[in-house]
């Protein structure tokens, strides 16, 4: 089952055109989750997808811009939690994937050295374009994302999410050969050159009117983070 959790129509649109475009396996169903409530979206999507028999569910959040082949890339890796690689919309852009949690259940990102691909193993990632097993469901407590788990007045849904999956002795992973846009004014997408380095380019239509470095080590001047939180 593929669940798009959406609160804004203009952005669905966009989200919505990539969908069309998406490879899936016989028998993919497709479910649009309209509300304000993101983890209210999500539970519904999780217990539809559940309740339907699914094997898997992919999470795709309603500004997000997906390749055709990124569902497939994705079940090929066969595993319970995976996502895409794709980059927070504000300054600095760093990756949507963490390397470390904090007592609170904060995490904190882990950036891209030159020449990653791959699969990674991470303590969490975004659910913007998160595949799960449905197993994986059905052996944590319902509801499945929560809010106000990390700060009282918080997000920190995805998060939170993939704390209780491993605490149910599940892995979670991303996959840094499957990139995913994501829509600020335009499209930023990850991208790696062909000396190993990253860049972030934005996209408007089909033009790329914008690159920089990606948040990765050499331009870890913006936002300190430890070396071993670089992967």
């Amino acid at each position: 089952m593929i669940g798009v959790p959406s609160g804004e129509f203009g952005r669905y649109r966009v989200c919505d055109a990539s969908l069309l475009g998406l490879q899936t396996p016989p028998g993919t169903a497709r479910l649009p989750v309209f509300g304000a409530n993101i983890a209210e979206n999500r539970n519904i999507i999780s217990e539809q997808a559940v309740k339907l028999g699914a094997e898997w569910v992919l999470y795709v959040d309603d500004d997000q811009v997906l390749a055709p082949d990124t569902l497939m890339r994705l079940l090929a890796r066969d595993k319970d939690i995976v996502s895409g690689i794709y980059l927070k919309r504000e300054m600095p852009f760093v990756p949507q994937m963490y390397a470390q949690e904090d007592q609170r259940g904060w995490c904190y990102p882990r950036l891209l050295a030159p020449f990653a691909s791959g699969l990674v193993e991470v303590v969490a990632t975004g659910a913007g374009c998160l595949l799960v097993k449905t197993k994986v469901l059905e052996a944590m407590e319902k509801p499945h994302w929560r809010l106000g788990q990390i700060t009282s007045d918080g997000w920190g849904d995805d998060m939170n999410f993939c704390h209780r999956a491993r605490e149910a002795g599940f892995k979670v992973w991303c996959d840094l050969d499957t990139r995913v846009g994501h829509q600020i004014n335009g499209t930023i997408w990850p991208v790696r050159r062909e000396d190993g380095s990253w860049d972030t380019v934005l996209i408007q239509g089909k033009d790329a009117i914008a690159q920089w470095p990606a948040a990765q080590e050499r331009s870890s001047s913006l936002i300190e983070f430890p070396k071993d939180r670089i992967v």
